[in-house]
């Protein structure tokens, strides 16, 4: 059996730090910070049992012709990731935490723009 190893991207260190912020706004913080981590963990027990349980997603899809980006939908959160093995093990790599709404294409402009 493979060991399955969650990585995270600077990327998505970044944007979960915009999320945060945006949705602090209307939230105390200590709310959304207890969403996201227990969102987090969710998302993490999923892929841990079944890398592929989360489908392509079809807006990286439709955007880029990417069909390596899946997609995970958690408590309003959106996740973009990748799965790939390495040393006989799968590596799911995590690049982007989204609000449901939230435009992929936009936060990609957005952090091409200010992330360079």
């Amino acid at each position: 059996m493979h060991q399955t190893v969650i990585e995270y991207t600077d990327t998505f260190s970044n944007s979960t730090d915009l999320a945060i912020a945006h949705f602090s706004r209307w939230n105390d913080e200590l709310s959304v910070l207890d969403k996201i981590e227990s969102t987090i963990k969710i998302f993490e027990d999923g892929v841990s049992s079944d890398p592929l349980i989360y489908s392509v997603s079809t807006s990286l899809f439709d955007i880029a012709g990417l069909s390596s980006i899946r997609e995970a939908n958690i408590n309003g959160y959106r996740f973009l990731y990748e799965v790939n093995e390495r040393d006989k093990g799968i590596v799911v790599t995590a690049l982007l935490l989204l609000g449901q709404k939230q435009s992929i294409k936009e936060q990609l402009v957005t952090h091409c723009l200010m992330y360079r």
